[in-house]
């Protein structure tokens, strides 16, 4: 279901006590929790703002709005992982049937299938519960806040280190080498492992 404004403040209002204002980019980022380039990508999965910055104009949110963003934003994904997470069970259970079949085995009823995979799933959802398992999308997620975040430091590494401990010419040339070896290994691995988030994560760095 595609993200409805009116309908998350209805579902998801601030918390009692909570106040209610306009807030910068820094202050929203500090409000969720996240890193500011992690805004930019919100910003293009449908976070609600106010105003948009430019022309030295600063980007302004509304608390409630972006509250509500998130809270719709984490259910739907929750959602939608439980609903994955059922099908990938009775799949499996499918596949135990074909091992059934191949040993002589008695096989499974459509009911039992659906039977197990909700057993399983409600075994896996107490997991989770107790923080014996995460959801695959926050762990991705907190790992691209983390890989954003080693993006914008190391690349202002070699001029913090150059200012700070007074580098000879050679020393930043040989700093900024091992500095974009750094970048590149780290670009090279998170594309082998998530081929679509490299450009995303790009986008989010550019709008740092």
């Amino acid at each position: 279901m595609a993200f409805q404004l009116e309908e998350a403040l209805r579902r998801f209002p601030l918390p009692e006590g909570q106040t209610d204002m306009t807030v910068n980019r820094r202050q929203c980022a500090t409000a969720l929790d996240v890193s500011e380039p992690m805004i930019t990508r919100y910003l293009e999965q449908g976070l609600p703002v106010l105003s948009r910055g430019s022309n030295g104009q600063a980007y302004e949110f509304q608390l409630s709005e972006v509250y509500a963003w998130k809270m719709w934003r984490d259910a739907a994904a929750r959602k939608q992982d439980e609903a994955a997470e059922q099908a990938a069970m009775q799949m499996r259970m499918l596949f135990r049937n074909d091992d059934d079949e191949e040993s002589g085995a008695s096989t499974l009823t459509a009911q039992e299938i659906a039977q197990e995979a909700d057993a399983d799933y409600k075994r896996n959802k107490a997991a989770e519960l107790r923080g014996e398992l995460t959801r695959t999308s926050r762990v991705r997620e907190v790992f691209e806040e983390v890989l954003v975040e080693f993006r914008n430091q190391v690349s202002t590494l070699v001029d913090f280190a150059e200012m700070e401990f007074s580098l000879a010419p050679d020393q930043v040339e040989k700093m900024q080498r091992r500095c974009d070896a750094a970048l590149v290994a780290a670009r090279h691995n998170l594309d082998r492992a998530y081929p679509s988030t490299v450009a995303q994560l790009e986008r989010a760095g550019q709008g740092g």
